[in-house]
C-alpha cells in the first residue's frame, strides 16, 4: 500500500528544500516525480543530484503565476503519461528578513500582491489545470503545504527589531488549509481527495541565536531535521491515505500546542 510504483506525482517548487527531498523519497518507493520550478540553477542542481537514480525525474521551468505556461505543461504532462495521480503544491514565497519593509506598518501593496500571487494564485493555477485532468480519470489526490504558522501567529521576538515575518507569510499558510478545504468537498464527487500538511521550521544552517530561542517554542526542543516529513509525505500521497480528505496534519515538533 505504501508503494507509489507508477504514481505520476507533480510537485511545485520541487526543486527546493522540502520538494528535493519529497522527489527523493517519491523515487525510493517507485513514483515518477514531475518537478515545476521557476529557478534554473535549481532545477539543474536536482538533475544532477539524480543522474544515477532508476526513476527519472521530469523537470519544467515554470512560473506558476502564468496560467498559459501552466496550461501548456501540464497537457504535455498529461499527453506523455496519460494520468496525473497526484499534486503537491509545494511552492511559496519565502521572504527574506532583516528588513524594516517587513514591517507591517512599512509593508508595501506590491510585496503583498507578490506573494499572494506566489503562494496563493499559483497554488489556484496550477490546481485548476491539473484537476481538469483528474476529473476526468475520475480520480486524484491534492496535497498543499502549509506550516505551522498556518495554524498560529509568528512569534516576532523570535526576530531582531527590525527581523519580522511580514503579514503576508501568515495570511498565505492561512489561506492553503481553508483552499484544501474547499477542494475537499468540491471535489469529493470526482474521487479527487485534498489535504494539508503544516510541517515546522526545518534546520537549515540558521543562526545560532534564532535555533536557541526558537528551541524554546518547541516541546522536542529541536527543529525538523530534512527527513522527519518522508513518512507523512509517503503517507498522503499512497493509497493509504485513501479515505482522508479535508483534513490537516501538523507537524511541528508540539510547537503549535503551546
Amino acid at each position: 500500500m505504501f508503494s507509489l510504483k507508477s504514481k505520476i506525482i507533480l510537485i511545485t517548487g520541487g526543486a527546493g528544500l522540502l520538494g528535493s527531498r519529497m522527489v527523493k523519497i517519491i523515487q525510493k518507493q517507485g513514483g515518477i516525480p514531475i518537478i515545476f520550478d521557476n529557478d534554473q540553477k535549481k532545477i539543474n542542481e536536482l538533475k544532477k543530484k539524480n543522474e544515477k537514480t532508476i526513476n527519472t525525474v521530469y523537470c519544467y521551468k515554470v512560473d506558476i503565476t502564468k496560467k498559459n505556461q501552466i496550461k501548456k505543461t501540464v497537457n504535455s504532462i498529461s499527453k506523455k503519461f496519460k494520468k496525473i495521480d497526484c499534486l503537491i503544491n509545494n511552492a511559496g514565497f519565502n521572504p527574506k528578513l532583516g528588513s524594516k519593509k517587513n514591517r507591517f506598518e512599512n509593508f508595501s501593496l506590491k510585496q503583498w500582491e507578490k506573494e499572494i500571487e506566489i503562494g496563493l494564485t499559483g497554488s489556484l493555477l496550477v490546481t485548476q489545470e491539473v484537476v481538469k485532468k483528474m476529473i476526468k480519470q475520475n480520480n486524484g489526490n491534492i496535497i498543499n503545504i502549509s506550516s505551522d504558522l498556518g495554524v498560529i501567529a509568528p512569534n516576532q521576538f523570535l526576530y531582531e527589531k527590525n527581523d519580522k515575518k511580514p503579514i503576508s507569510y501568515s495570511v498565505v499558510k492561512h489561506g492553503i488549509i481553508g483552499f484544501s478545504k474547499y477542494l475537499a468537498t468540491y471535489l469529493a464527487e470526482h474521487n479527487i481527495r485534498s489535504n494539508v500538511l503544516c510541517p515546522g521550521g526545518i534546520s537549515n544552517n540558521q543562526p545560532k541565536k534564532f535555533v536557541k530561542k526558537i528551541k524554546k517554542l518547541i516541546p522536542l526542543q529541536r527543529m525538523a531535521k530534512i527527513n522527519d516529513y518522508d513518512g507523512i509525505i509517503l503517507y498522503l500521497c499512497s493509497d493509504y491515505s485513501s479515505y482522508m480528505t479535508g483534513s490537516t496534519i501538523i507537524c511541528d515538533g508540539g510547537r503549535s500546542t503551546w
